[in-house]
């Protein structure tokens, strides 16, 4: 049980640092592209002051953002693993499932009912990219047939 919970900590804590680590990468740009939309007749000195402020105020926003949701796909899979007793795909898009509910939740049931779709799907992609890259080319393929096979069997 503890190797469990130490493989899932170690999951935890590589998706979360790694997703904030784009997150800030992809805001400073998004911070970089508005700062160049202004301040073309200002000071140097003012310039320089204006983009660090917009690179931080956008790469931290996305890089806590994109953490936060992160955290709850790492730990809804995690706990969706637990409960059901086995590795499969369908951990990962339950996990996505209940992070884009929980995600939109406040703003009514059809929103969080739309994103629980569409965390679904997120979470299936990431299960494929990351078994694709783990695994090799032919990890997609197999897993989906393996899987179609398991639910036309029951």
């Amino acid at each position: 049980s503890s190797g469990i919970n130490a493989e899932y900590g170690e999951i935890m804590f590589f998706k979360i640092g790694s997703t904030y680590c784009s997150g800030l990468t992809m805001g400073g740009i998004w911070g970089a592209w508005e700062h160049r939309k202004t301040f073309e007749g200002s000071s140097r000195l003012l310039k320089r002051n204006h983009f660090l402020n917009c690179v931080t105020k956008r790469g931290t926003f996305v890089g806590n953002s994109l953490a936060v949701l992160a955290l709850c796909y790492t730990a809804s899979s995690a706990l969706v693993c637990m409960g059901r007793e086995k590795e499969d795909i369908w951990n990962d898009v339950l996990g996505g499932g209940i992070t884009g509910g929980f995600y939109k939740s406040t703003r009514g049931v059809r929103t969080a009912a739309t994103f629980t779709g569409v965390g679904m799907i997120a979470g299936l992609a990431v299960n494929l990219i990351n078994g694709t890259l783990d695994h090799g080319k032919h990890y997609a393929a197999d897993t989906i047939s393996d899987t179609v096979r398991d639910l036309w069997e029951r």
